[in-house]
């Protein structure tokens, strides 16, 4: 048997020690081949810090050095969910869900990279256009588990890459149908220096005001008064601004704020994944 070489990225909301659990899992269901995990754990549901995660930090790093190479299988798992049953007597989920959990898909993109998720919220927004195939994916051993993305997901890379055959596993070709997001601009995510990223669903014309120029926002409670500048080094110390980075988001540049000198997170109140960023009009 030809060892094969796989590079699973694994971007989840079940972070902490289930990191281990993913680990076992990935050499057990790829032994007795080469697979090198890589794991980004996010924020807890959120399937916005999910989905960009996989775009912007996973694809767009793969992509930046180039194609795949004949027998580099590469592979994202991308995982985060609403959660299902009630707490505190409130019921967590919608009545139209399915009580099993949200559909589970399968999808190869147009660079090679295979994705495996449920399709729930924005987990596969920010991959529209890049899908050439998609499967829905279905575990039919009648077995009961809340962790599917460790016990149905990782096996499904090992199907689809055959290595094992997982004959409970069926994939069957089925339109992936992603449902809009909410328009406007918001916290996609932070890095250690404080730098906020940001995700848009509407044109970058919209919003970002010519480089040079200065333009208010609202973050939350707070007012940020950001220049567009061309590098993250680019502003004066202090100074609050807006700058592309070196993450691209479907060929697009990913807007960063900086305040060079400072940390624009904790400047502007520590804003969570998913908090709206309008245009302030002075």
């Amino acid at each position: 048997m030809k060892r094969k070489y796989i590079h699973l990225i694994i971007v989840t909301d079940c972070g902490g020690s289930d990191e281990g659990r993913y680990r076992i899992a990935a050499e057990r269901c790829f032994f007795p081949h080469d697979v090198r995990p890589t794991f980004f754990a996010t924020e807890s549901l959120n399937t916005l810090h999910s989905g960009f995660t996989t775009a912007a930090h996973a694809l767009s790093s793969v992509d930046f050095f180039g194609p795949l190479r004949k027998g580099e299988h590469t592979a994202v798992l991308d995982n985060a969910a609403p959660r299902h049953g009630t707490e505190n007597g409130r019921k967590l989920r919608g009545e139209e869900r399915k009580p099993e959990g949200e559909e589970i898909y399968a999808l190869r993109l147009q660079n090679g990279v295979w994705i495996v998720g449920p399709n729930a919220g924005y987990n596969f927004y920010f991959l529209k256009g890049q899908v050439v195939e998609s499967f829905l994916v279905t575990d039919t051993s009648k077995r009961y588990t809340p962790f599917r993305s460790m016990e149905v997901m990782i096996p499904t890379f090992a199907k689809i890459f055959r290595v094992h055959k997982h004959p409970h596993l069926k994939l069957t070709p089925k339109k992936l149908q992603v449902s809009d997001g909410e328009k406007g601009v918001f916290v996609a995510d932070w890095d250690s220096h404080g730098n906020i990223y940001l995700v848009s669903t509407v044109p970058d014309n919209a919003w970002v005001p010519p480089q040079g120029n200065t333009r208010a926002f609202r973050i939350g409670n707070k007012i940020a008064r950001l220049r567009h500048v061309n590098g993250i080094f680019a502003g004066k110390t202090g100074e609050q601004t807006l700058t592309a980075g070196s993450l691209q988001l479907n060929g697009k540049p990913v807007y960063y704020i900086v305040v060079v000198g400072g940390n624009a997170h904790s400047l502007f109140g520590n804003p969570p994944v998913g908090t709206k960023v309008e245009i302030e009009r002075e």
